[in-house]
């Protein structure tokens, strides 16, 4: 969490005009991607993953620091793992995620450096709580 928004950070402190288009292409594509697959109706589809990890991913690439970058960027892909093992990720009656990744942009191309920081942590915690949640205390037999 703190890697990744502080490489968003940078992001939106150094990104240029050709960073926000990115960003804001990327969500186009999130936003118009079906959530749920025909065939997994418990999970994320497989288009929607990827267009989620390329949203995110583009949010990171105006960092100027390429090694951050590069760490943000794995721990991101790992992260996009445990999203797929979040049962009710995407589901909750109280969560609209959509606004989410819609206000994380608005905060990012807006330069509002704080608030789109603290927008990412949220939304990174709130899927770590699913997950955790989710997870049994003993393994099944």
């Amino acid at each position: 969490m703190e890697i990744e928004s502080h490489v968003l950070r940078l992001s939106v402190l150094h990104g240029e005009m050709h960073w926000e288009s990115q960003a804001v292409a990327a969500h186009h594509v999130l936003e118009r991607t079906p959530f749920l697959g025909d065939d997994d109706v418990d999970h994320p589809s497989d288009a929607w993953s990827a267009a989620h990890t390329a949203f995110h991913q583009a949010l990171l690439a105006g960092c100027p620091n390429r090694r951050l970058l590069a760490t943000a960027r794995g721990l991101r892909e790992e992260a996009e793992l445990y999203l797929q093992w979040s049962v009710s990720f995407g589901q909750e009656p109280d969560r609209d995620v959509a606004a989410e990744h819609r206000a994380l942009l608005n905060a990012a191309i807006a330069r509002e450096a704080d608030k789109a920081c603290e927008l990412l942590r949220d939304h990174i915690a709130h899927t770590a709580q699913l997950v955790i949640r989710g997870a049994a205390d003993e393994p099944q037999q």
